[in-house]
C-alpha cells in the first residue's frame, strides 16, 4: 500500500519506534505549505503556518534586545492544539483562547544533530506561537535552533504575552481550563507533537529528546519530570518556579510590612521609591559585612545574618537601635529604627503575625527548615529586592482568594495588570493584613489539586523518573530576586528524604546553586556595585551567545554527557566575563568556598566543601 501524506507520519513514528525506518520512508518533507497536510496527529491540531528562514535572516523574539541571526536555513511551523478554554464565550476576553500555540523550530535536514531541545516559557508565557506573523520563542529557542536542535516551545495556552488575565473567565471566576493548560498539558503536547513533526520532517526518529526551561519554563519542566518523565531524556532546569502557591503569594509580604509598619505601600511611588533606595544602601551594607573573600558578593548569602538595627551605620543618625546609636547622616540611605525592624521583617519572609526570628540559622535561612510561623522563604541579603518594594505583586492572591478584585492596577504594579470585565475593583489586597496574607497561601495551596491542576509542582517522588534511568540538572542563583532560592533549596531536600538521600538522588538529579546570580535566563548577575563583569556566571545560549560551543553552553553539556555517555557532572568550573575570577560551582549540598588566605584571582582558591 502507498504512503499518504495523511497516514505517513504514523507509519514513520511506529516504524522508528521499532528501530525500523526503510529507505522509502527516510525522505525528508520540504519546508513548504505541504507540512499542513502531512501533518495531522489528531483532529484537535492544526498547522497555522510555514515559513522559511535563511540562513543570515534576523529574527526578532519578543525578549531580544537585538535580533537573532538564523545561522543556518531553518522551518519554522506554528500549530494550534484545541480544544482550549471552552468555557469562555467571549473572543474579546483575555481569557478566550482557542487552544494551545506551539512553535518548532527545525534545522534544515543537513543541519540537524538528530536531536530535540524543546525550551520552556517564562512568567505568564503567551506570546504570537499561534499567530502566522508572529514570533512565539524567546531567544534560547532559535538559538538552539541555530546550533542544530529541533526546538519546540509553547505559549501555555495563552496568546496574551507576560499577562494573567487569562486566569479568570470574563465573569470573574478562575479559568481552570487554561490553568490545567498552563500547568500541565501544554508541556505534554509540546514535547509530543516536536517529536511527531521532527520525526515526519527529517524521515527519522529522534536519537535524544532534552528539555531546557528557565523559571516558569523550568517549572515546566519539573511538572513533566514529576507526571511524565519518559517525554524527555534528560531535563535542564534553570531557577525553576515550583511552590507557586507559596512563593507567588506570600511575594506581595513586603507591601503588608510596609503598609503595617510604615504607613505607605506600592501605591505611593515617592515613598516606596525612597524606602528602595534605602533597602537597597542596606543589601551593599549586609554584603560589605558578610563578604570574608572580598570578592563584592557573597557565596553564601544564607550564612549572613546582618540586621540593620543593629549597625549604628545604616541606621539615622540618633536613632535608636538594638545596642546602638544610629550615626548615618545621609537621609537617603539612611533607616530609622522602624524601617530597619520592617526590612528584617521582609528578609524573614511571611508570617502570620509579622513576626520574625532574629536567631534564625544558616540551615532554615538556605531552604531546610522553616523557621517559627514562617510561612515561606523570601530573598537572601545582597539580593536586589527593589521591584517587590516598588510593584506590588498581587496575581496570586487574587487567585487564591478567587476574587479579581484582589489583583493590583497600574497604580500599584509595574506588571501588566490584570484585566477583567467582571468587576472595575482593584487593589483589595490592600485589606489584607499579615493574617490576611497568610490565610491567602493556605487558601491557594489548598486549591492547587482542583482548580490549579497542581501548578505547585512539589512532587518529590521521583520513582518514575529515577526507574526510567532519565536524567535531570538544577541550578538556581543565590540572589534571585524573583523566586526565592531557599525554596528551591526545600524541594531538593523534599527529594533526598523521599528518594533515599544524596548518593541515591545523585544517580539521576543534581542541583547546583550558582553565587552571584539573578533571575535571568541570559546570565545577568547582581553586585554591590552593578558591575556583572566581575561575577563567574555560566555561559548560556542568549543574544551574546547565538552559535554557542559546547565549551559555552556549559549546563546543557553536562546534561548531554550524562544522558549520552554516562559520565555524572561534578564542579563546573565558572569565570567571570572579565576573566578576573573563576571558581568551581558544587554538586549540592557542597558549596563553593573560599580557603581563607587564597587571592580571589585564582579559581585554586576555592574549592567544594
Amino acid at each position: 500500500m502507498s504512503i499518504t501524506p495523511g497516514n505517513r507520519i504514523w507509519a514513520v513514528l511506529l516504524l522508528a519506534a521499532c528501530g525500523q525506518i526503510t529507505p522509502a520512508l527516510a525522505q525528508q518533507l520540504p519546508c513548504d505549505d505541504g507540512i499542513k497536510t502531512a501533518f495531522k496527529p489528531d483532529a484537535d491540531t492544526t498547522v497555522v503556518a510555514v515559513r522559511r528562514v535563511k540562513k543570515g535572516e534576523e529574527l526578532k523574539a519578543p525578549d531580544a534586545p537585538q535580533p537573532v541571526t538564523a545561522a543556518a536555513d531553518l522551518c519554522l511551523v506554528k500549530l494550534l492544539v484545541g480544544p482550549g478554554a471552552t468555557a469562555e464565550k467571549d473572543k474579546t476576553a483575555r481569557s478566550y483562547s482557542e487552544g494551545i500555540g506551539i512553535e518548532v523550530w527545525l534545522p534544515a535536514p543537513v543541519n540537524w544533530n538528530e536531536r530535540i531541545r524543546n525550551y520552556g516559557g517564562g512568567g505568564w508565557v503567551g506570546g504570537g506561537h499561534r499567530y502566522a506573523d508572529q514570533i512565539g520563542s524567546k531567544v534560547p529557542a532559535i538559538v538552539n535552533a541555530n546550533i542544530g536542535y529541533a526546538s519546540g516551545t509553547t505559549d501555555a495556552g495563552q496568546p496574551w504575552y507576560q499577562d494573567g488575565s487569562f486566569t479568570f473567565l470574563s465573569d470573574g471566576k478562575l479559568n481552570t481550563e487554561s490553568l490545567r493548560d498552563f500547568s500541565v498539558r501544554a508541556m505534554v503536547e509540546q514535547a509530543n507533537k516536536t517529536k511527531a513533526l521532527a520525526s515526519l520532517y527529517y524521515g527519522k526518529a529522534p536519537k535524544y529528546t532534552y528539555y531546557d526551561g528557565h523559571s516558569q519554563g523550568g517549572r515546566q519542566g519539573m511538572k513533566v519530570f514529576q507526571e511524565y518523565p519518559e517525554l524527555y531524556d534528560g531535563y535542564l532546569i534553570a531557577q525553576p518556579a515550583p511552590n507557586i502557591a507559596k512563593f507567588g503569594t506570600s511575594g506581595l509580604y513586603p507591601q503588608i510590612v510596609m503598609k503595617t509598619e510604615l504607613g505607605f505601600t506600592a501605591v505611593n511611588k515617592d515613598a516606596a521609591k525612597a524606602f528602595a533606595a534605602k533597602v537597597a544602601a542596606a543589601n551593599q551594607r549586609a554584603v560589605a559585612a558578610c563578604d570574608t573573600a572580598g570578592l563584592g558578593f557573597l557565596l553564601d548569602p544564607f550564612a549572613c545574618n546582618y540586621n540593620p538595627a543593629r549597625d549604628a551605620a545604616a541606621l539615622c543618625a540618633g536613632a535608636t537601635g538594638e545596642g546602638v546609636t544610629g550615626s548615618n547622616p545621609d537621609a537617603a540611605t539612611c533607616m530609622s529604627a522602624k524601617e530597619a525592624m520592617a526590612l528584617n521583617r521582609i528578609w524573614y519572609g511571611a508570617t502570620p503575625d509579622g513576626s520574625f526570628d532574629a536567631a534564625q540559622t544558616s540551615d532554615s535561612r538556605s531552604g531546610k527548615s522553616l523557621g517559627p510561623k514562617q510561612v515561606w522563604w523570601a530573598f537572601t541579603r545582597g539580593t536586589g529586592i527593589g521591584g517587590q518594594i516598588t510593584s506590588a505583586g498581587a496575581d496570586s492572591v487574587a487567585q487564591a482568594m478567587q476574587d479579581v478584585s484582589y489583583a493590583a492596577d497600574a497604580s500599584a504594579t509595574s506588571a501588566i495588570p490584570i484585566s477583567n470585565a467582571s468587576t472595575a475593583v482593584r487593589n483589595k489586597w490592600l485589606e489584607l493584613d499579615y493574617a490576611g496574607l497568610a490565610d491567602a497561601v493556605g487558601k491557594n495551596v489548598a486549591l492547587q489539586p482542583t482548580l490549579f491542576s497542581n501548578l505547585i509542582t512539589d512532587k518529590a517522588d521521583l520513582t518514575k523518573l529515577r526507574d526510567l534511568g532519565r536524567k535531570v540538572v538544577i541550578w538556581t542563583g543565590l540572589v534571585d530576586d524573583a523566586i526565592p532560592p531557599a525554596g528551591n533549596i526545600n524541594y531538593h531536600e523534599r527529594v533526598l528524604a523521599a528518594m533515599g538521600g544524596h548518593a541515591e538522588v545523585a544517580k539521576f538529579m543534581r542541583m547546583y546553586l550558582v553565587p552571584g546570580a539573578a533571575h535571568s535566563s541570559q546570565g545577568r548577575a547582581y553586585t554591590v556595585g552593578g558591575k556583572n563583569d566581575t561575577v563567574p556566571m555560566p555561559k548560556l545560549p542568549g543574544n551574546a551567545n547565538q552559535t554557542p560551543t559546547r565549551e559555552q553552553d556549559q549546563f546543557f553539556t553536562a546534561l548531554v554527557d550524562w544522558v549520552e555517555k554516562g559520565e555524572a557532572p561534578g564542579d563546573i568550573l565558572l569565570t567571570s566575563r572579565d576573566k578576573s575570577i573563576s571558581y568551581p560551582i558544587c554538586v549540592y549540598p557542597l558549596k563553593t568556598t573560599w580557603n581563607g588566605s587564597g587571592p580571589v584571582t585564582q579559581a585554586t582558591s576555592f574549592g567544594c566543601r
